[in-house]
Order: C-alpha cells, then structure tokens, then sequence
C-alpha cells in the first residue's frame, strides 16, 4: 500500500519576520517607551501641563483635556502605553533566564547548614584575627602619639 506524501507546510513569511530579532528597534523601543513613561508622570504630576497654551493653541478646547478626570485618564494610558512597550523591549532578554531556572539545583538543609556554618566561622575567625592584631598596634600608636605631644 502506498503512503500518502503530505507537503510539508512553509511557515508564513510574516511570522518569520516577527520572530527575526531586530536589536536595534528593540533598543529603539525601551528607550521611547521610558521616555513616554517619564511624559506620562510629568503629566500626572503637573508638571507638563496640557491645559495651558502650548505654541498658541488652547488644549483646553480639545475634548480629551477638557476636564481634569479626563486629563488623568489619558495620563493613565500614556503611561501604560509605556510601561507595555519598555516590558516588551526588555522581555527577550530575560527568555534564556527561564530555560536556565529550569536547570537549577537547589541545595537541601544540610548543604545550607553546612555552608553557613563554614562562613560564619570564617568570620569569627577572620575577626578575632583582627582583634589580636589590633590590640598591640593600638597600644603601639597611643605610645607613639604620646611622645610626639
């Protein structure tokens, strides 16, 4: 009995190019979207204010600026807009992270009592080091600074 060949199906050229990477528009994207981040607290905070004339024109006669709710929402979504376009600017480069994560071992009790105990005395031990040497060239010093007076 004869197999039936089934074509193989060709990925759509649009999908190819919106998997591409392109790091350029990338770096493009982060840094408008945290630029539209600081307009939208600008904003929110008063400091670019719409209401007041810019270049001659009255945005107060615009339906969106109208009313200060109204200011505060476009504010909400402008900084939203932002927030989503530096998200999607740096997500990819915390993609290989995960894959990582996955590979990760973690240490049981033991392991960890272990280290710690090592560390801790460790430092004890660096500590009463500096203690001892300490003591004799404070007493050194104090002799010194006394004979100079």
């Amino acid at each position: 009995m004869a197999k039936l060949q089934i074509p193989d199906k060709k990925p759509s050229r649009v999908l190819e190019i919106l998997r591409k990477e392109y790091p350029f528009e990338r770096i493009l994207l982060g840094v408008l979207g945290a630029l539209v981040i600081i307009l939208g607290v600008y904003l929110l905070q008063g400091i670019l204010n719409p209401t007041q004339a810019l270049l001659e024109i009255r945005l107060t006669d615009w339906w969106i600026f109208n009313s200060e709710t109204k200011r505060i929402i476009f504010t909400i979504v402008v900084i939203v807009i932002g927030v989503v376009s530096l998200f999607m600017a740096i997500w990819p480069f915390f993609v290989p992270s995960f894959a990582e994560m996955k590979k990760v071992t973690w240490p049981n009790r033991k392991t960890i009592l272990n280290h710690s105990a090592r560390v801790f005395g460790f430092i004890i031990i660096l500590s009463a080091f500096f203690l001892i040497v300490d003591w004799p060239l404070r007493r050194l010093f104090q002799w010194i600074t006394e004979l100079g007076a």
